[in-house]
């Protein structure tokens, strides 16, 4: 029996360790974008604008085809309409009142109209499509913005988890000095303010580690904000932080792939075909119209009584030419705020561009010496090391002071954390030459 009860507790705690691992959540940064993306708020409202405009294409080309509609007027007439007519027609002077009509009225039928030829309404119809393209290049500006910041907080999270690591090793080791600092200390080698020293630098680090640990939850809880994960739910970079394997050109692109450009160039070209529909409005439109009703009148209430008579078929069809000829200058004034607002979106573009040249040539700057940055702090890790080691070796020895060994030890950490601060500084130096280029969405 006992031996069973160990095997079932062995299989309970298997089980429990097999749940905790299904737990944690392995996020690459694409598989952060790729949620962050499907999940993002701001997102799915672009998704819905674009969704929009196409129903808004399609409402306006519905236009192009016959406009059918029945309808059924009724209408008493209290005071029946008169005809003066010459009274010489009944072979008699002056004018004389004739009524028109009957006192009740019913037409009831149906009408349609078809458009022929409206050439500022076929140019709207290009509008209404350029409007949709307008719509898609916001969602795409979404899509880079979410792309930049995911990756900039992923990056973050993958510093601040190294930096963790780092302080951790030289925890590691200032408990290992502490312990040799109690047993020297303990023989009277050393004084007891040293040992207090080591101790206090012991906890001093051990802070930072549980100040960058809090920091670090932190900044993850804001990784899963943006991807759209809930806050208790764990997650594990499986990323690393490291040189990009593509080769990084320097040169200053033409910033044609920019989205922000893209979106400039779509509003200045639905503005032209804005002011072309203006004025094509001055010329003549032409519509077919037809309509086929039944007509009743009658002195009396009486249309659902019997007979033939109570209601008379009526049918037309026709042409409706309508020429515009003066609308007080309104034309004329649209036209010109047209012409102010594509000399806006051409300016705006113009400064644009500028800053988007300043832009690049300070991450191109910032990338060149993140990296040589990198490369020094790589040599000054080594250097760091091997005196950390030396006087670590010494310090058992009594040949190496305290004060030295803390310094050396100091400047082992300062070496490593400087090395993660330029790695990330590069990657961030890397993200922006990749939004000027216009590749963030290829990330």
């Amino acid at each position: 029996m006992k031996k069973k009860g160990i095997v079932i507790f062995l299989a309970m705690c298997s089980l429990l360790h097999v749940s905790a691992q299904e737990s944690i959540m392995d996020l690459s940064l694409s598989k952060a974008i790729e949620l962050a993306i499907d999940n993002n708020v701001k997102v799915q409202h672009a998704e819905m604008e674009v969704q929009k405009s196409h129903l808004q294409l399609r409402e306006a080309q519905s236009k192009l085809y016959p406009q059918v509609e029945g309808y059924s007027n009724f209408s008493y007439y209290y005071a029946i309409p008169k005809l003066i007519i010459p009274g010489e027609i009944f072979g008699q002077t002056g004018l004389i009142p004739v009524e028109i009509g009957t006192k009740y009225d019913w037409n009831s039928g149906f009408k349609a109209t078809q458009v022929l030829f409206n050439q500022s309404y076929f140019t709207s119809l290009k509008l209404a499509r350029q409007m949709e393209n307008l719509g898609e290049l916001s969602l795409h500006q979404q899509k880079e913005e979410i792309v930049f910041h995911v990756s900039q907080v992923y990056y973050l999270c993958m510093a601040t988890s190294g930096q963790i690591d780092e302080l951790q090793k030289t925890t590691n080791n200032a408990d290992r000095l502490l312990e040799i600092a109690k047993i020297q200390y303990a023989n009277e080698i050393i004084r007891r303010t040293d040992y207090s020293r080591v101790l206090v630098n012991k906890n001093n680090l051990q802070s930072q580690v549980d100040n960058l640990r809090q920091l670090h939850e932190q900044q993850l809880d804001l990784l899963k904000y943006l991807v759209g994960l809930e806050l208790k739910t764990t997650i594990s970079l499986s990323d690393s932080l490291s040189l990009s394997k593509n080769v990084i050109s320097f040169d200053l692109p033409c910033f044609s792939n920019r989205t922000e450009i893209q979106l400039i160039d779509e509003q200045m070209s639905i503005t032209l075909l804005a002011s072309k529909t203006n004025r094509q409005s001055y010329l003549p439109s032409l519509s077919a119209f037809g309509q086929y009703y039944y007509q009743g009148q009658r002195n009396g209430f009486d249309f659902f009584k019997g007979g033939n008579d109570k209601f008379f078929k009526v049918g037309f069809v026709g042409l409706s030419l309508n020429v515009p000829v003066f609308d007080g200058f309104e034309r004329h004034y649209k036209a010109r705020r047209h012409e102010v607002e594509l000399l806006q979106l051409q300016n705006t573009r113009s400064n644009t561009i500028t800053y988007f040249k300043k832009e690049y040539t300070n991450a191109v700057r910032q990338y060149k010496n993140n990296l040589n940055a990198l490369f020094r702090q790589q040599e000054n890790i080594k250097v760091a090391e091997e005196a950390y080691d030396l006087s670590l070796q010494g310090y058992r020895q009594q040949v190496v002071t305290l004060s030295d060994l803390l310094f050396a030890e100091s400047g082992l950490i300062e070496a490593r954390l400087s090395h993660l601060n330029a790695l990330f500084q590069l990657k961030n130096a890397e993200l922006e030459m990749m939004k000027a280029n216009g590749e963030l969405l290829s990330y």
